[in-house]
């Protein structure tokens, strides 16, 4: 037998056990295993854990799950933040326009009002009163 296949012939490949017995330890398989023509060759390519790492192994993994479904939750909630931060940026940027046009019309009023007054005569304004 070549080495390098397994029983039925297929080239072996390597896979990675995450039960709680064997975390983490690799292993060659049948390159077909579960399917037609594939067999149940199986070999260990790490040597057997020894039993503290059989016990920490399973904690560590499950504290990496919780740590990057926490992550996956601060992503969501930063996508929300940008979206909102967006709106308001926009939103902002509208009530700037609106104050400009609104100042520029203010300052068109006074200057037309300032330029009326220099116009008129001192005459005009007493027959005004």
């Amino acid at each position: 037998m070549d080495p390098s296949s397994c029983y039925c012939s297929q080239l072996r490949t390597l896979g990675c056990s995450w039960t709680s017995s064997n975390p983490g330890r690799r292993f060659y398989g049948c390159g077909q295993y579960g399917t037609v023509g594939g067999c149940n060759y199986f070999l260990w390519f790490d040597p057997p854990m020894c039993e503290r790492s059989r016990q920490v192994i399973p904690g560590l993994l499950r504290s990496i799950d919780q740590t990057e479904s926490q992550l996956h939750q601060v992503q969501a909630e930063l996508r929300t933040v940008k979206t909102e931060l967006q709106r308001v940026d926009q939103r902002g940027k509208r009530i700037q326009k609106v104050f400009l046009v609104a100042f520029l019309f203010l300052l068109l009023i006074f200057k037309n009002g300032k330029s009326n007054i220099e116009n008129t005569n001192v005459g005009e304004v007493k027959q005004l009163l």
